[in-house]
């Protein structure tokens, strides 16, 4: 393609510029592309010319049509779920042997199958429950910002449904950023204790939001996106 383009920086063009040239800048997504005759320019993930190379340097610029894949959240949520719990079993097996052993005879399938043992035994371990749902909730943070932070932008639930997590201009996430995000899914807890089943409402807006951000996402300022789109 022999196009000249023009970027408007500042209210000026500087220009002009061949598809080569505009993408050895580089290009960044939110550029305002102009072609000589145009006098108003528009973001260079828009235009079709660009979205290879923009796919080619790992930029998903965040639309409503490549956040559209929201329903396969849970899925990846629920692979994550397991990829922790697993994790961090096998991590404390090596680390706590005893206490994992101790606590995997108290908290048996027969247990299990006995509602009121159950309670009771709860109760009884309520302390030791506590710590383990504290460490959970820790690792689960820590690998959830890990791995957004890292080259492939998701959780391993995420990246094999094929999402990443990005910043608002497509790019990969800062640690301090996904951090951000993952620290902000407490809002549902504070919300699930202040008003019960109704803070679920609040994470349903994800359906209805312009780019289908959730709470946590736009604490944020990121988004999750398709790589396929």
């Amino acid at each position: 393609m022999n196009n000249e383009y023009y970027i408007l920086k500042d209210g000026q063009r500087v220009g002009p510029f061949n598809t080569q040239e505009l993408m050895d800048k580089p290009l960044e997504s939110d550029d305002v592309i102009l072609l000589p005759s145009q006098t108003q320019g528009i973001p260079a993930y828009t235009m079709p010319e660009f979205k290879s190379y923009f796919k080619s340097e790992g930029i998903y610029y965040p639309t409503r049509e490549n956040t559209s894949t929201y329903f396969l959240r849970l899925p990846a949520y629920i692979i994550d779920a397991f990829v922790v719990a697993i994790g961090t079993e096998i991590l404390a097996l090596f680390i706590f042997p005893q206490y994992m052993f101790k606590l995997q005879g108290v908290f048996t399938l027969e247990l299990m199958k006995d509602p009121n043992a159950l309670a009771q035994t709860l109760k009884k371990y309520s302390t030791d429950v506590i710590i383990i749902h504290t460490v959970l909730s820790l690792m689960i943070i820590l690998y959830n910002a890990i791995c957004e932070s890292s080259k492939i932008r998701a959780s391993i639930g995420k990246y094999v449904l094929g999402l990443a997590v990005v910043d608002e201009s497509g790019y990969s996430l800062s640690f301090g950023q996904a951090f951000k995000r993952n620290i902000g899914k407490i809002i549902y807890l504070i919300m699930d204790f202040l008003i019960g089943a109704l803070s679920y409402i609040a994470y349903m807006r994800i359906i209805w939001g312009d780019r289908h951000q959730a709470i946590h996402d736009r604490f944020a300022a990121c988004f999750v996106v398709s790589k396929k789109m």
